[in-house]
C-alpha cells in the first residue's frame, strides 16, 4: 500500500497508509478503497500542508520519498 509523508505548515510530519490522494478547493484526501468505495483515512485542510510526499520502493529493499505536487483543484 503507498505511503505518504505528509508536513505540516507547524508541527511534526506524520505518516499515513492510502491508495489514492486527492484534492478539491479546499482539503487533501488521502483514501483506501473498501468494498468498492472510497473512503477517507484522512483529510486535511490545504491551508495546512506544506509539503506531501510519496515512498517509492526500490528493488534492493531501500526507499526514496518523492514530493507530490498537491494544488488546489475545482469542484
Amino acid at each position: 500500500m503507498p505511503t505518504y509523508r505528509i508536513q505540516p505548515l507547524e508541527g511534526d510530519p506524520q505518516t499515513v497508509q492510502a491508495l489514492r490522494l486527492r484534492t478539491d478547493d479546499e482539503h487533501v484526501y488521502f483514501e483506501d478503497r473498501v468494498q468498492g468505495h472510497w473512503r477517507p483515512v484522512l483529510e486535511l485542510h490545504l491551508d495546512e500542508v506544506e509539503r506531501v510526499q510519496r515512498r517509492l520502493n526500490e528493488d534492493n529493499g531501500s526507499w526514496i520519498w518523492v514530493t507530490e505536487h498537491v494544488r488546489r483543484m475545482p469542484l
